[in-house]
């Protein structure tokens, strides 16, 4: 039976790091100031800024946003069609349509299809 007492791994480095501070190998920490965070950044260089497109790529950047909507709101309904609302792949449709397509876009969409105007065969 041994009569050392068991030395914690972390106090044996701290005791180094002090053993290398004391020979001069290693600087010591420096003590930490109250105060010393350094200040928050101008308002100028947290405002938004606002990026201006030409109609062109107005339309060009609503249209595939907006066909990729489409797209997945169509996947969506034949998965509630073909596997029922409680399915996981039906989920993760849904989710995606409504966290990234805008609610005019879905709201006329379930409009014309309930209207029976859709133009896609769900």
């Amino acid at each position: 039976m041994s009569t050392s007492a068991a030395v914690d791994p972390h106090d044996k480095m701290r005791a180094r790091d002090v053993n290398k501070v004391a020979r001069g190998e290693q600087a010591p920490r420096p003590a930490h100031e109250y105060g010393t965070v350094s200040p928050p950044p101008p308002p100028s260089s947290t405002q938004q800024h606002t990026h201006t497109n030409t109609n062109n790529e107005d339309s060009e950047l609503r249209g595939s946003s907006y066909q990729t909507c489409y797209v997945k709101y169509v996947e969506y309904h034949r998965c509630i069609n073909q596997k029922g609302e409680k399915a996981p792949e039906c989920n993760k449709l849904d989710t995606y349509v409504r966290s990234s397509c805008p609610t005019q876009w879905i709201a006329e969409w379930d409009r014309d299809r309930l209207d029976g105007k859709f133009p896609e065969a769900i």
